[in-house]
């Protein structure tokens, strides 16, 4: 089984699982973690490292919300061989590794996946219909 966390900035985390819960019809076991905006570093550092040990045998993904951002700065430090970051989750990717996480693929693979699964479900909706005269 492959632990997953959402840490971002504000509620965005908790509002993504609250709607994937609502597509999915079922509870998802994905915790989250909100960076407070005024947080210093230090306790949130402390917040996801407290989050993290009770898991320690497990493979993770830590999902964040944007490269560059103070929760993915952070998550930095805990990449590790069983410790995988994905930056820019979106609903799709969120649901891809929900419908994935139980397939018999590694954690490479499946990150992998989920990118993949985020990318593909960014889409211009004039590409599908074509220009639209004024």
């Amino acid at each position: 089984m492959i632990k997953a966390f959402i840490i971002t900035h504000g509620n965005f985390g908790k509002e993504l699982v609250a709607v994937a819960e609502n597509i999915l019809e079922s509870p998802i076991d994905i915790e989250c973690i909100s960076f407070d905006w005024q947080e210093d570093g230090n306790k949130s550092y402390a917040k996801i490292e407290n989050h993290l040990k009770k898991y320690h045998d497990k493979d993770i993904i830590i999902f964040t919300d944007m490269f560059g951002g103070s929760p993915t700065n952070i998550c930095f430090k805990f990449h590790s061989k069983n410790i995988e970051i994905l930056t820019g989750i979106n609903l799709p990717g969120l649901l891809k590794f929900l419908t994935y996480k139980d397939k018999k693929i590694g954690l490479k693979a499946l990150v992998k996946e989920i990118k993949k699964g985020a990318i593909d479900g960014i889409n211009i909706i004039g590409e599908y219909l074509g220009d639209k005269k004024a």
